[in-house]
């Protein structure tokens, strides 16, 4: 009888293994494709032409959290995009000091009376900057 008992718990307890164990590749499987899933895509752009597409994960969440573009002026973004703008080309160019991962595109911004890009487009190209900035710990303004 006791073999009986003995031989019911320890099939009860093999069969509930396996069944774990089931278990915890599944979730393996998921955190893995979860982490693959890293990147999202930021897109800037408006109607006259002007397009960057960058690729991080977390700036719309990021930028949730940040002061609202009315508490902006259109022509100060400017100016602090064309310094940002200035240094993250320099190091576009220069892929054997910079990581060319991070710096892969070129961006063509170019101010001038003719050629506006909108309070919109400013405000999140700075944000975006400054989002770059704090998440890959890097000064690109001085």
């Amino acid at each position: 009888m006791k073999f009986l008992y003995l031989f019911i718990i320890v099939f009860s307890f093999l069969i509930f293994s396996c069944g774990n164990t089931s278990n915890s590749t599944k979730t393996l499987n998921t955190t893995s494709s979860a982490q693959k899933q890293a990147v999202e895509s930021i897109r800037i752009s408006n109607e006259d032409n002007f397009e960057v597409t960058f690729f991080d994960k977390g700036f719309y969440n990021w930028l949730k959290d940040q002061d609202p573009k009315t508490d902006f002026y259109e022509s100060s973004l400017e100016i602090k995009n064309l310094q940002y703008v200035s240094e993250w080309n320099r190091r576009v160019a220069n892929p054997s000091i910079y990581d060319k991962n991070l710096y892969n595109q070129k961006i063509d911004y170019k101010v001038n009376p003719d050629n506006r890009y909108g309070l919109e487009v400013n405000y999140e190209l700075y944000q975006y900057f400054r989002f770059f900035e704090q998440k890959h710990e890097v000064l690109l303004k001085k």
